[in-house]
């Protein structure tokens, strides 16, 4: 692409122009030359935004010192930098108020999953959402517009009653704010909700197939951004895959799909990061989860990015749990919970399932006990029991079974003891008890409740 080619794409940025699209014409935009810039200025845009996905902040500033003579492209821009603070933020909305110049093409939600920790973070305001309805709605209308302002609200708010457990709460907006954005066409929006119901819908235990929900939700955006959140949704996907315990598609999206963050690091796929650092968990690739944690860290300290923070301590912190480092894991499970407590992130700790339970029960110990923390395990506990197969490193047999240890599984299924299996096979208990260390080996199970278990998630059973 040319300059001019470059200067009227971004003219569609707000409905046909995605980040993937900045990011794929990446080296035209740094092709553009100096003069050709300020007669097609919009080249900044593109710039600036290759910039920030590269995690590179300051020179990101840069581009916004360099424009001359166009203070709404300015404002527009700093908006979506990653270090902008709350309150710079709030002081140049009111600018635009006080010029009545409502900007439209703000991507808080960058193709991501979650609007309040979209481009910017700003999931730290979430209990103010209950307390300034008006204020936040009227600061939606210079974002969106005024027509979709009321339903982003209630979405922020549906986001905030889910992390805090309201659940019932939270599915009653998010459903009100999918009907609009459907009906307005706001794809981003719209994608941003049917994920947080699928998470609400998860937590609830309804009648719902993830998978089958992630394909629903390509329906929607088959034909409008499918560019921009397909990538996403297929990290979604994998997300809901760790829950049913489906290791082909876990394996296959890590090695066909998943973001190499040696080859190409784009913050754009911190989403699909978070994910593949769950991967690495389940594949106890502890080493390279913890060098992806370390790279993002600095860059999301930067941006004042809490509730991903607290997510990466939390997955560092299971990660360290699993390895036999408790000290480290506590540490890490310190600063996410710090984090947790004074933002209300309650259920991104407990969606973390089993592993993360385990963990939080010894730190209990060791600690002490707190209202909110046992507010937290509780709501962990039920995760864990909901979904045991959630983060679990996929079994591997240690060799071929026999008939008759098939059949003594089925037998030991059936609640039969030693002396009746004996007396079933006309063998000795001491042969039984033979057969029985064999099958445990080869399972990896430690008792006969795993042993059953573990042969049925192989299908042995």
């Amino acid at each position: 692409m040319n300059a001019k080619e470059l200067h009227e794409t971004m003219f569609k940025f707000s409905h046909s122009f995605f980040l993937v699209d900045a990011r794929n014409h990446k080296s035209d935009f740094f092709a553009v030359s100096p003069e050709e810039m300020k007669k097609y200025w919009l080249c900044y845009s593109g710039q600036f935004l290759n910039y920030v996905m590269d995690g590179k902040l300051k020179e990101a500033w840069d581009i916004i010192d360099s424009i001359q003579g166009n203070e709404i492209m300015k404002i527009g821009l700093s908006l979506v930098h990653p270090e902008i603070t709350w309150q710079q933020f709030v002081k140049k909305i009111e600018y635009l108020k006080s010029i009545n110049q409502p900007l439209a093409c703000v991507v808080l939600t960058a193709g991501r999953p979650s609007l309040l920790n979209g481009f910017n973070d700003f999931s730290r305001i979430g209990p103010a959402l209950v307390n300034h309805q008006n204020i936040f709605i009227d600061y939606g209308k210079y974002l969106y517009g005024e027509e979709c302002s009321l339903f982003i609200y209630k979405l922020c708010l549906a986001e905030f009653y889910y992390q805090r457990g309201k659940l019932l709460e939270a599915e009653v907006l998010v459903s009100q704010t999918i009907k609009e954005f459907d009906k307005k066409s706001e794809m981003r929006l719209l994608f941003a909700a049917l994920y947080l119901q699928s998470k609400i819908l998860l937590a609830h235990k309804e009648n719902v197939n993830a998978a089958t929900y992630i394909k629903e939700i390509r329906k929607y955006i088959r034909e409008v951004g499918y560019a921009e959140f397909s990538y996403n949704l297929d990290a979604a996907e994998v997300l809901y895959a760790f829950y049913d315990g489906d290791y082909a598609l876990i394996n296959n999206w890590l090695k066909k799909s998943a973001p190499d963050e040696y080859l190409d690091f784009n913050m754009l796929d911190l989403y699909r990061y978070m994910i593949k650092i769950r991967c690495y968990i389940v594949t106890k690739k502890y080493a390279a989860l913890v060098a992806l944690c370390e790279k993002l860290r600095p860059l999301l300290e930067a941006g004042r990015r809490h509730m991903d923070l607290c997510e990466l301590d939390l997955l560092l912190a299971m990660s360290l749990y699993s390895s036999g480092n408790k000290e480290l894991a506590f540490e890490a499970l310190s600063r996410a919970l710090k984090i947790a407590k004074k933002h209300s992130y309650y259920r991104l700790v407990a969606d973390e399932g089993e592993i993360m339970l385990h963990l939080l029960l010894e730190y209990a110990e060791i600690k002490g006990r707190s209202p909110i923390l046992m507010r937290i395990i509780e709501l962990t506990r039920e995760m864990a029991i909901r979904y045991p197969l959630y983060l679990k490193v996929q079994i591997v047999v240690n060799g071929k079974f026999t008939k008759m240890e098939v059949d003594i599984l089925k037998l030991i299924e059936q609640g039969k003891c030693k002396d009746e299996i004996a007396e079933y096979f006309l063998i000795t208990v001491n042969t039984v008890k033979y057969h029985m260390k064999k099958i445990y080996s080869k399972l990896h199970a430690k008792n006969s409740c795993q042993a059953i278990w573990n042969a049925k998630l192989l299908g042995i059973l």
